[in-house]
This record gives structure tokens, sequence and C-alpha cells, in this order.
């Protein structure tokens, strides 16, 4: 291992950012490596690069890796949380930056960092050394992030995100993959709280969460003392405010008495970089708008004054910020500045509610015109951006000119930091418009509570310079500060019985606490979030046809599967928002701020425009009325909603459909939908026009003239589009043969009756869906979530695979630092997890339905050739094969594992309760209970394990019943292990079994077993 010292940390930062760090960049590494865990508190102001923080996290984790696994001290999973989109968005182009550095290393100390992440996790020299994620809400099948529990990771999210996960309950996590979420985030983990001020309630219950983690374990008798498992867990609050440092007494969240708190010293008052930032000069003028009338009228007045500002900074070579409270009047703003500089300027409109492609192409263009340090050019056009609060803690935007809409006095300190950011410019300029309502006694803002009124006040009587320092030296004190601030929200005392709620996840308490207390406050409105995806492959018709009608659900959830929705396509919304959108009501005013609600959900509860809540094979059509936080909705294309990018309620425009090109990126596996609607909007990637589509025929026709159709259609669509575009490559991929051809999926055409009877069809098409996902790009769509897990698309034996998880997890135990005798145990509950597939029904489930088959194979398999996307194909081999729908194979697995022949076997472990439960939670379940399920023919189950061969055990265990045991050993090993150690040991065996399942698709099928 090459050597490293903390020493190296400035060629190291210099080698990555063009730039040396600021001495507290340096002298924070010095201090984490020196103490082996971070100061509890980063105080430092606004403009001081804190984001640093994961230059530092990695490096002194790659110090680290020089220790034996049992003995390291550094979390290889650095989360990094914040409650702006926006900001989420650019930690996230820092932390790309970092990784594709370290990816790219052929020598020096990047190489030397590289290589000792790399040895973490036992990667090769080609593989990249850390991952990435970006947290931007969940949803079924979608947990991209969570692929390793050793690799070191860089994630960057709301508290939304984290905390809900966290908390056993992750927004759009599927029950059966939320403990392996919060065993990640529970363990191993260093989590990187910043602009603290704005998340105080989750402040105040990561507080809890570390004072309760500490009882694991903490009583084991012999022999389970020596599987006390490893605590790297930390959090760390960052703030932009100095002398933020909570009081010790009365505050049960203070800042313990002996942890550290790191803060800028005069070595930092000296660089003349970080100097100039600190001095910069932001001048202020202030005007009130006098407004009257209707609220539409006092808006539209505000919206003009804010307009005739923003134009009179306008300038070749500036950029020109409008930051302002609500959505809808940023997108009111941009409007109004567009129709008075006519062609001349067209403001970049910037919020949180977009879809990540669709951020992503913004930052694509918005990146070079306003990122700090870029080369200012006085003859450039002029740049007038309009936003919201998305951008007003962290984002790394160097204004030449504000304009914005009064706030709290934190939240205007935020925004000027955009101004003048690194000090490089003489003239920056910022004006405060209020509206006159604002100021009225009796006004409360939803989202800034009394205290625009009383900033305003203040800002009139002592402050026109909105510098670092020249802030922080005419701040008043006491109670006029706190009257100046936003409204701060209290978590709820958090017991141990709320988290022994939480932990239960399959199936979930009837009573079960609403984590959003915890993560945004009891004492404020909550705006829990659905995610939205819009498909120009679902229509209006088939949503309604499909809500009462079994046949038209089936062909709606078809067409979805073929192309399963993920993250980079959706859009996060409150809910309240979504119902009234769906509800046709007007459109309620929305903040950019996390948990806050902004009006009245007062719509009726029923009737409105019908979504499909996606939710796998248990999905549904709902009504607006039954949406629930957390929910993914699929959509038409044809409801509109978002205008330029962002949410627009009122735009009737149809939305693009990202589906197949989300799945290329975020996945790896090629698929795409041959769907007229869908193919057409892909113009801006075709240098030619559009083949003629094939369509699937009335009468079906032998599959080899279907796919001669395609073969032939697939060459003319490849040479009319673009081959470097995202579509290109998919078709490169998905023109391959032999046994990697794509799966050929048919969704035929749906019957459907009108309103006035007479019947119709929606028309049916082709998707091609890739078997094998390409080594090279994307994070892979393997999961233990459903029973989709065993429709790979590849054969795959039963021996060979139970090998290879065991394999996996075993190295994944080892490098996480687990005690040897909890790593063997581990292995074994790995090498007997998906025994139970040896049920004859199952197999022949596996070879298609086909009884023949699954008599004439040499031996059992654990993956099949069919696809999860084709759900006909699954339901047909379900029902030929006579296995009862919804049976656990898991359960068989411990019905084998706890047979007489096994008993050797469990004898050897050092936790035979761990094994047990292990096998049984594989697909999530178990936790506490299993489900009931009838066996009205039970089979013998046999299997041969080499060295040892099970026979006489029935697959009517009757492991499901309350007195079976299941639920108690859950409870034991909680009470040993802990609430989120638990969920740690059951994600390092899942994960091992989505690695092996993603090396069997991709066909590396020679990789090492363990037998």
């Amino acid at each position: 291992m090459a050597d490293l010292s903390p020493g190296d940390f400035a060629a190291y930062f210099e080698a990555i950012h063009g730039a040396a760090p600021f001495p507290w960049q340096a002298r924070l590494l010095a201090d984490v490596a020196r103490e082996g865990r971070w100061p509890a508190l980063l105080d430092l102001p606004t403009g001081t690069g804190k984001t640093a923080a994961i230059d530092v996290a990695l490096f002194h984790l790659a110090l680290d890796a020089a220790s034996p696994p049992a003995q390291r001290k550094a979390p290889r999973r650095v989360m990094m949380v914040v409650d702006r989109r926006t900001v989420v968005d650019q930690a996230y182009e820092r932390a790309k930056a970092i990784a594709e550095s370290l990816r790219s290393a052929r020598d020096g100390v990047l190489r030397a960092v590289a290589d000792r992440l790399r040895a973490l996790a036992g990667l090769r020299g080609d593989e990249p050394p850390i991952a990435l994620a970006q947290l931007r809400g969940g949803m079924p099948r979608d947990d991209a992030w969570a692929r390793r529990p050793d690799q070191p990771l860089v994630a960057v999210s709301t508290v939304d995100q984290v905390g809900s996960r966290l908390l056993f309950r992750g927004y759009g996590v599927s029950d059966a993959m939320r403990p392996i979420h919060a065993g990640l985030l529970g363990n191993d983990a260093l989590l990187l709280l910043d602009e603290v001020h704005l998340s105080q309630p989750f402040r105040e219950t990561l507080a809890s969460l570390r004072r309760y983690r500490a009882w694991a374990g903490s009583n084991l008798p012999d022999p389970w003392k020596a599987c006390k498992l490893p605590d790297r867990w930390q959090v760390v609050e960052m703030s932009a405010t100095p002398g933020s440092r909570p009081a010790a007494q009365g505050d049960a969240t203070a800042i313990p008495e002996g942890d550290r708190v790191f803060g800028l010293n005069d070595d930092d008052h000296r660089d003349e970089r970080l100097a100039l930032r600190l001095r910069a000069k932001k001048p202020v003028a202030l005007g009130e708008v006098k407004v009257s009338g209707g609220e539409d009228a006092r808006k539209a007045t505000f919206v003009e004054a804010i307009a005739e500002h923003a134009v009179r900074f306008v300038a070749p070579g500036r950029a020109v910020g409008v930051i302002v409270n609500r959505v809808a009047t940023a997108r009111d703003a941009a409007a109004a500045i567009r129709k008075r500089t006519g062609a001349s300027v067209d403001p970049i409109l910037v919020t949180g509610r977009m879809r990540p492609l669709d951020r992503d192409d913004l930052d694509a263009k918005l990146g070079p015109l306003v990122r700090s340090g870029r080369a200012r050019d006085a003859a450039a056009e002029p740049v007038v951006i309009v936003a919201t609060q998305c951008i007003e803690a962290g984002a790394d935007f160097d204004l030449d000119a504000i304009v914005t809409e009064c706030a709290s006095i934190d939240a205007l300190r935020q925004r000027f930091g955009r101004l003048n950011r690194i000090g490089a410019i003489e003239d920056a300029r910022g004006v405060v418009l209020v509206r006159s309502d604002a100021l009225a006694k009796d006004h409360v803002d939803p989202v800034y509570g009394k205290a625009i009124a009383e900033t305003w006040t203040w800002l009139g009587e002592a402050a026109r310079d909105f510098g670092v320092q020249t802030m922080a030296a005419a701040l008043p004190t006491g109670e006029r500060l706190d009257a100046m601030r936003s409204p701060k929200a209290r978590a709820p005392v958090m017991l141990p019985a709320h988290l022994d709620a939480w932990v239960q996840t399959r199936p979930s308490p009837v009573i079960d606490p609403d984590i959003s207390l915890w993560l945004h406050g009891a004492d404020q409105e909550q705006a829990p979030e659905v995610q939205v995806v819009w498909r120009a492959d679902v229509t209006g018709a088939l949503l309604a046809q499909a809500k009462g009608d079994e046949e038209a659900r089936e062909a709606l959830l078809k067409r979805v599967e073929a192309c399963a929705p993920v993250g980079l396509e959706a859009i996060s919304m409150p809910i309240h928002a979504v119902r009234m959108w769906l509800q046709g009501g007007a459109a309620p005013d929305l903040a950019d701020v996390e948990g806050r609600a902004v009006g009245e959900d007062d719509v009726n509860q029923r009737g409105g425009r019908l979504a499909l809540l996606w939710k796998g094979d248990e999905s549904r059509v709902i009504e607006p009325g039954e949406l629930r936080p957390g929910i993914t909705l699929v959509v038409p294309s044809t409801y509109g909603g978002l205008a330029g990018g962002t949410w627009d309620p009122s735009s009737q425009v149809p939305v693009s459909d990202l589906g197949d090109r989300a799945r290329w990126q975020q996945t790896g596996r090629p698929t795409l939908r041959l769907h007229p609607d869908v193919l057409r909007q892909h113009a801006d990637v075709m240098d030619a026009a559009l083949p003629k589509i094939p369509v699937p025929v009335v009468d079906e026709r032998p599959d080899a003239e279907d796919r001669a159709e395609i073969d032939a259609w697939l060459s003319d669509m490849s040479a009319a589009t673009a081959a470097a575009s995202w579509l290109g490559r998919a078709l490169k991929a998905l023109a391959v043969k032999g046994r990697r051809r794509p799966a050929l999926v048919r969704l035929d055409a749906v019957a459907m009756a009108d309103e006035e009877g007479e019947r119709r069809a929606e028309p049916g098409y082709f998707a091609l869906v890739g078997r094998f996902r390409t080594r090279d790009a994307g994070a892979g769509d393997v999961t233990t979530e459903d029973d989709g897990a065993s429709y790979t698309g590849v054969e795959v034996t039963l021996r060979e695979h139970l090998g290879g998880v065991a394999s996996w997890a075993r190295r994944f135990a080892e490098q996480c630092g687990l005690p040897p005798e909890v790593a063997r145990d581990v292995a074994l509950a790995a090498r007997w997890h998906d025994a139970g597939k040896v049920d004859p029904r199952f197999q022949r489930m596996l070879h298609g339905g086909s009884e023949l088959r699954a008599a004439v194979a040499p031996e059992p398999l654990a993956k099949s050739a069919l696809v999860a996307a084709d759900r006909a194909a699954r339901a047909h081999a379900l029902e030929r094969s006579g296995y009862p729908r919804g049976a656990r194979h898991e359960l068989a697995s411990v019905a084998l594992l706890e047979a007489e022949a096994c008993t050797p076997l469990l004898r050897e472990a050092v936790d035979r309760d761990l094994v047990l439960h292990l096998v049984a939670s594989h697909h999530g379940w178990c936790r506490p209970f299993a489900p009931v399920v009838e066996d009205p023919a039970p089979v013998e189950l046999v299997l041969d394990a080499g060295d040892t061969v099970v026979r006489g055990v029935s697959s009517d265990h009757g492991l499901a019943r309350l007195d079976a045991g299941i639920a108690e050993r859950f409870w034991r090993l909680v009470e040993r292990y802990g609430w989120f150690g638990l969920a740690w040991l059951e994600a390092i065996l899942r994960l091992a079994d989505h690695r092996r399942s993603e090396e069997e698709q991709r066909g590396d099928l020679g990789a090492k077993e363990e037998r």
C-alpha cells in the first residue's frame, strides 16, 4: 500500500481542484487524523468552502485504510445533508469532480489515495474507487446508491431522503428495502449536516439516535461478547453562522461537553483568498412595494417591481440573480423580465421542483455562466437567474447583482452569500424588496412567520451591507435577533419505543409514529412529498379502464413494468400540490423549503384525474384523494404540469417521457419502448427521420418473424440516430445477438369502451429489454425487493448462485471489519439463503412453467432466463408451475436449515439465531412476522448440498405461525445487535445477493465461488 500522510493533503487537494486548500481545510484534516474522530461542529461562515469537508473525509478514509479492518475508525459512507435541492445538486457536482480525478489518477498522491480507497473494498485498479449518490427521492426497485456495504461512498441528500431512510421509513422505498437503507445509513457513516440552522428538528433527532445507538451490545453475555459490531457512525454539524454553538444549558441537543468545535483562526484571516471573501462588500438598497386589491393583483404588482429592478442591473458580462419566496412568484417574475427585455435576455428559471434529468441538463448550461472562479467577460451576454430559496444555502453561484424578496435575516444572509461570493468584483449591488402587506401587524408568513416585518424594520435602522464581516458585527443579539429569524420547530422527544415501532418494517405496526415529526418538527405545518413520473404510453382512458377492470389493470402494469420508473425521471412535489393539480383546483403557492406547506389543502378528497400508484406487483390506479406520503405516481404525459423543466400546474403542454433514457443512465441496462409517442420525442438526437415502427400483429406470429422485423428496424434506427447520444449507445447495446440478445416484450392492444359504450383499442407495441447490463455504465437494477429477483434474464444454477453469494458475503463482512465469528455466520446464511428454491414447483416456475424442462434439468436453478420486465411471461410461468401465489422460498430455506441433517452446521455458528434470521429476512420479510400463505398441495423438499443432504422436509412447514419463533428470534437479535446493527447485517447478506446476481446478469459466471 502506497505511503500517505496528513502532510500530503495539500497536494491531493490541489491536484483535484487546481488550488491549494484554505488553512482551515488542511488544519481540519490534521485534527481528524490525529483524533480519529471529527469535531461535533464546524463553525464556518458562508463562502469559506464548507463542502471541502467531503475532501477531508475521503482523505482521512484513505489514511485509515492502512489499519486492519477491525481497527479502522473512519466511516466509509460520507453523507452530506442539507435542506436545499440546488445545494444538493452542486455538492454532488463537487463529489463527481473528486471521483473522476481519483478514477483517472495514474500516479502521484491521487493514485495513492485512489488505491487505498479501492483496497477498502478489494476493487480492481480499473474500478472507481468511490461510489456517488444523489438521494433525490425513492421509489420501488430504485436503490442504485445502496449497492455495496464496503465501498467508499459520497452521497448528498435532503433531510427528508436521509432522515426517512435512517428511521426505517424511507420515502418511496419499499417495505422490503427499508432495512437495507437504514442499515447502511445507521452504520459506518459520517453525516455532515450542513446549514444546521435549517434543520433543527432533524439535529435533535440525530442527537437522540446517537444516545440510543450506544445501547447496542452494551450488556452482551457470553458467547456473544465477541459479536459486538464496530462503531464508525458520527454526525458533524456545519454552520454558516459564526458563533452558532448551542448553549449547553437547557438544550438536550447541545454539543456534549468534551466534544470539539472547529472554526476559523488567525491563519485563515491572514490568508488573502479567504480574507477577500470575508471582507467582500455587498451593499444593498431597500424598496417597499405598495400593493392592493386581491391576491392576484398584489402579486402582479410585486412581480412587476421585481422585474423593473432586475432589468436595471442587466448589462453585458453581468450575472443577475432574482430570489423570491414562492415557486409561482419565480415563474411570474421570469415571464415579466422576459417581456421587458424582449429577445435580448432569456431568464433561467431555477427551482427545486424539477426532474433530476431536467436539472442535469440545466446545470450543464448554467455552470459556466455563474459558478465561482469563472472568467468574467465584459462583452458576454448578460445572464439573469430567477430562483427560489433553493439556491440560498451553500449554492456555488457568484452573482454580480441580486434582487431579492425580503425574508428572515438568516435567509437573507444566505441569499447574499451568492453575491460577490469570492470578493472578486468591486461594483456588486443588491436590492431587498418587500410587499407592503407583509409588513402588516397581523401578517404571518407560512414560511417565515413574523420575521419578515422584524427583519425589514432592522434593515431600515442599521444594515446597508451584507458582507460576511460587516453583517456579523452589525447583528443584534438576544430577543431582537430571535424575532428576525425563521421560526424554529422542535422534534418530539424520541423514545426507544419509537425505534421499536419503526424497526418493524414488514409488516409495519398498525400504530406507526409519523416520522415527519422527527424530521421537521411537531409545531409546524408539514408538507410530505410524493414522486411524479410522466409516461407517454400511459393514457387517461387506460387508467380509467384499469380502475375497475382487472384485465386492463394487468395491461397497464405490463406497460409500466417494461420500463419500470427510476429516480432520474421523477419530480418530488408536496402531496397537497399534486392532489390539487390532479383535481383541477387552484394551484397552491409553493415555497422551496423542505417540510413546509404553504396554503391549505381544502380540495375535495374525491374525484379528479386518475394516476397509477407505482408499487411493483402491488401497483393500482388511484384517485387524488388516495395519495399518501412517499408514494410514486405514474401519470400520462398529456396531463402537462411542467414548463421549461420546472413545476407549472397550469401548463397543458405534454411532458416529455424520460423513462428509457433514465433507465439507461441509472441502471446501465438498455430499454426501448417502440411506442410512437415515446419514440417521436427523440428528434433532438436523430440525424434522419424516424423509421417505420414495427407493431405486434393481431394474430400472433412466430417469434422469429417478429425478431427479424425488429432487427431490421434497429439497424435503420441506429443509422438515423447520433451515435454519441444516449439513444445511439442504447441502440448499439440492444443490437447484440446470441444469448445476450434483448428480451422482446409484447404489449398487446387493450380493448376499451368509450363514454358511449363503443369499443375501441389502445394500440399495442413492442419493448426491448436488455438481458445484460453494460459493464461501464449505470449502477445496476438487481434487488431482493420482490419476486422479480429470480427473473434476471440469465439461467443460473442454485449451486453457482449460493456459492457466489457466500463468497461476496464473506468478503463484505471482512472488509467492513465485522468480528470473524459474525463474518462466518453471515457467510453460512448466504450459503443457504435460497435453498428453498429446490421446491419442484418453484423449479417449474423458473423454467417458464415447463414441467418437462424442470424434470430434465441437470441441477436446480436459482435464476430464470425470463426477465422481470416481462410481466405476462412471469404470470404465465407462475400459473403453470402450481407454486402457491405469495409463498416464500426463504421460509422453506429456514425449514431445510433447521432439519436434523443440518444440526452440525448450525452447531458451528456462534449465533444460530442470526444465521436463521438472515436466511428468513433476505427478501425483507420476518421483520418481525412471516406472511401467511396456504399450501393446499404440499411437496417434499430435497436438497443435495454436497457434504449435506436434506430430505423429508415438507413445504407446509408452519413457520408463518405466530408460535413458530420467527418474531421472538427477531426481537432477541434487535436487543443483541441494536436496531441499526441487525439491519446492517441483513444489508451485508442481501447486497451480496445483489452483487452476485449482477455478475450473473453480466455473464461473469466464472466468478470465484465459496463451496
